[in-house]
This record gives C-alpha cells, sequence and structure tokens, in this order.
C-alpha cells in the first residue's frame, strides 16, 4: 500500500500591505487628527507665553514648566487627585468586590440588584454631578435632611469647608462607578468552579471565608487591574469638583484637569495651561504603561 504524500498546509496570508495600510488608514488618520496633532500642538504652546487667539505668542522656552513646578496649586490639584484615588482604590473596589460576590451568589432578585447598582455608570456625569450638587448645598439637601432627624450638630458647609469639600466632591464619583467594577468582579467570579464554593460549604467555611480564601487569591490578577486602572479615573478626574465647586473655593477643591481648564478658559494662559496639559498626559501616559505592563504579564502568566 502506497503511502499517501503529506500535505504541508499553506500558510494563511491576511493581505498584501498596501491591504493592510488601507485598511489601518482611517483609524490612523482620525488618531493623527484627534490625539497626536493635538498632543504636539500643546507641547508648542507650552513653550510660549500666549493668551490665545490673535495676542502675541511669545517664546519663553521652558518657563511655564518652571512655573508648574513652582506653582503651590499645582500640589494641591495632584493632591486631590490623590485622595480620588484613595476613595476609588480602598472604597470604590471593595464596595465593587463584595457586591459582586452577594449578587454572585443565589439572592432573590440578583438581575434587580444588578440593574440598580448598575444605572450610575451609564448615567450622564454631569447630571449626577448636579444632584449632588444640590445635595450637598448648604440650606437643602443633605443638611435639611440632618436637621429633621435631630442631627443638627452634624450640619457642614460641605462644599466651602477646608477638609470637607476636598472629599465631598470625589465621592460621588466614587459612588457612580461602583456598578462598573462590580460588573467586572462578577465576571471574574464566575470564572471560579463552583466545586471550591461546595467543598468549602462542605469543609464548614461560611460566606465571609469563601470570600476571603477563596474568591479573592482567585481573581487577584483582575482587582490589581483594577487598582491600576483606578488610577488612570483619579487623574482624569474633572466633572464633579468642576461642576460642584469649579475648583473653588480658593482652588481648594482642584484637580489637574480642573486646573488646567480654568488656566485656559478663566485666566485665558494658554501657554501655561498647555504646560499643565502635557504634565496630565505625561502622568496619564505613565499609568496607561502599568496597565499595559500587568496586562502583558498577566497574559503571559
Amino acid at each position: 500500500m502506497m503511502n499517501k504524500p503529506l500535505v504541508v498546509p499553506r500558510k494563511r496570508h491576511y493581505g498584501s500591505p498596501i491591504g493592510i495600510a488601507l485598511f489601518l488608514l482611517p483609524g490612523l488618520g482620525i488618531f493623527t487628527v484627534m490625539m497626536l496633532y493635538p498632543t504636539v500642538q500643546s507641547v508648542i504652546y507650552s513653550l510660549l507665553n500666549w493668551q490665545g487667539l490673535r495676542n502675541t505668542r511669545e517664546f519663553v522656552g521652558l518657563a511655564n514648566y518652571v512655573h508648574v513646578l513652582r506653582d503651590p496649586v499645582v500640589y494641591t490639584a495632584l493632591t486631590n487627585n490623590f485622595r480620588a484615588w484613595l476613595l476609588y482604590n480602598f472604597v470604590q473596589l471593595p464596595i465593587a468586590l463584595l457586591l459582586a460576590f452577594a449578587l454572585s451568589r443565589k439572592v432573590r432578585f440578583a438581575s434587580l440588584f444588578r440593574f440598580l447598582y448598575y444605572i450610575p455608570s451609564v448615567t450622564s456625569g454631569s447630571a449626577l454631578a448636579l444632584m449632588w450638587l444640590f445635595i450637598f448645598t448648604a440650606d437643602y439637601g443633605l443638611n435639611n435632611f440632618l436637621r429633621r432627624i435631630g442631627l443638627g450638630l452634624l450640619v457642614r458647609r460641605w462644599l466651602s469647608t477646608d477638609g470637607i469639600v476636598q472629599w465631598t466632591t470625589n465621592i460621588p464619583e466614587t459612588w457612580q462607578w461602583v456598578g462598573f467594577y462590580m460588573v467586572i468582579f462578577m465576571a471574574a467570579i464566575s470564572c471560579i468552579p463552583e466545586e471550591f464554593f461546595e467543598a468549602a460549604q462542605i469543609d464548614g467555611a461560611n460566606a465571609w471565608q469563601q470570600l476571603l480564601h477563596i474568591t479573592l487569591p482567585s481573581i487577584v490578577p483582575v482587582y490589581i487591574a483594577a487598582s491600576i486602572t483606578v488610577l488612570k479615573d483619579a487623574l482624569n478626574a474633572y466633572i464633579y469638583p468642576f461642576i460642584m465647586t469649579e475648583g473653588g473655593p480658593l482652588h481648594m477643591s482642584e484637580t489637574l484637569v480642573t486646573y488646567t481648564l480654568n488656566q485656559i478658559w478663566n485666566e485665558r494662559q494658554w501657554g501655561y495651561g498647555s504646560a499643565l496639559a502635557v504634565l496630565h498626559f505625561a502622568l496619564s501616559a505613565l499609568a496607561a504603561g502599568l496597565v499595559w505592563r500587568f496586562s502583558r504579564k498577566s497574559r503571559e502568566a
């Protein structure tokens, strides 16, 4: 019996280089116009003393960057960004994990609760900021509620008191995205074999022990990736402080983005505002690099 000749499968060709380039061209064009060009322009503007529009442009070199390093408001803004990260990392993510774990178990009306918790993350941040502005307004919302239940001693000026406004402008965004990370953790928990939980129940482990010794160790890569992602979210925080206080009073609630916008649009310091934008871009690129590096290590593992 004659042996059949070995047939070597042909390599698949996904298209010529010209065809691939044509497919990439629209996306590359949009990226260039919407991202690359504005970034280059911001770097150029950061080297100028310019009040925008048709005003005279004066080349000042790195003077704007020196000003950034000496500006105390920049450090106040970065401190508020750090506060946002603390809330996201140590309040938002743990609450999201607890909700995900609870709703992953057999709970009545679990689908309804998932829907309710997820609604804020798909709602306009501007609309929610106006709602929270009403809640924290001095004579309405929360203060009125505290007076009615006999807790008038807790009444505060939530949006104008130093040491308080820095947190109240970040709490709403912490609340908004709990449902988003809850869904991510629920997807990770669904990949854990059910036999693990059944064996733990047979051994007498309660829900808290199952969370600490089965769920959390199994989703550590996802949790760490989420904790790095919220670093990016904290750097980009601006909707709530911008709408609720415009960074005030006296720059106490500024974040890096709100201060950049105030310098460009209110103070008309386009050169200095561009230097702040470049600083924000550098910090965001660093955060994105951390996310990419961790994602790559996770895939290799």
